[in-house]
């Protein structure tokens, strides 16, 4: 297990093995501090960020690619680290044939980042918001969506 020193001085062992109760990947003090809700923690609820499977194998795909993971890494990046089968290009808008499963790996990806590094890059933020509206339209306001976007519109990097 690696050793990681976060920015605000805290050291925390994080790697493929470095798990926490609910059997996620360690979470940076920051993730902890601003998303409070059960769902992030949630690994059964498909509404979850970790809880689709794309969600459950974007978080371990990511802990895996730990070593790549840094803060200046982008959500853009962590999909391609974690070899994510993403069916648009990142400046491309959805797909209506593929939104849903795209929007969820990003959506994933956007978490994973900020629960392994404590920070997000804008355009990723703005690209997870975005898909966070693809998922409300087609699953409708379900209060895990509704949660995971407001938490994400009052992140502050």
């Amino acid at each position: 297990m690696k050793a990681t020193k976060f920015s605000s001085g805290e050291i925390v062992s994080i790697g493929s093995g470095a798990m926490n109760e609910d059997g996620l990947p360690v979470a940076h003090p920051n993730f902890l501090k601003h998303f409070t809700a059960d769902i992030y923690e949630d690994v059964a609820n498909d509404l979850a960020p970790f809880g689709s499977d794309e969600g459950y194998d974007m978080i371990f795909s990511a802990a895996e690619c730990r070593r790549e993971v840094s803060a200046q890494t982008t959500v853009e990046e962590l999909l391609d680290v974690a070899d994510a089968p993403l069916n648009i290009d990142w400046d491309e808008a959805f797909d209506e044939d593929d939104a849903s499963f795209d929007a969820a790996l990003v959506v994933s990806a956007a978490f994973a980042l900020i629960r392994l590094t404590g920070r997000i890059d804008k355009p990723g933020l703005d690209k997870a918001l975005l898909a966070l509206d693809v998922l409300i339209e087609d699953f409708g306001e379900e209060p895990e969506l509704l949660q995971q976007k407001a938490d994400l519109e009052s992140w502050e990097s």
